[in-house]
């Protein structure tokens, strides 16, 4: 995982989600932030615009993620987007 890719999509969920900053640890899952459906599929647009990876089909899944394992979703994807 890459600093830049974990300050990104940091700075997705605070600024744009607008997640306490204060309760964002990297032990933190987007659902202990309070983020609800509607904003986990922001968060899924906000990725794919900034990032280019279309993590559509894991939106059920994403708010068990902390910001480390969501940013290796994200290069997971991209890697097997790249391939395909």
């Amino acid at each position: 995982m890459s600093a830049a890719l974990h300050a990104t999509l940091t700075r997705i969920v605070v600024e744009d989600l607008e997640a306490d900053p204060v309760t964002l640890t990297d032990e933190s899952t987007l659902a202990t932030l309070d983020l609800d459906s509607l904003a986990i599929a922001e968060l899924i647009v906000l990725i794919k615009d900034e990032t280019g990876a279309d993590l559509s089909s894991e939106e059920t899944s994403i708010g068990e993620l902390t910001i480390p394992a969501l940013a290796r979703l994200v290069t997971t994807t991209l890697d097997a987007e790249k391939s395909a």
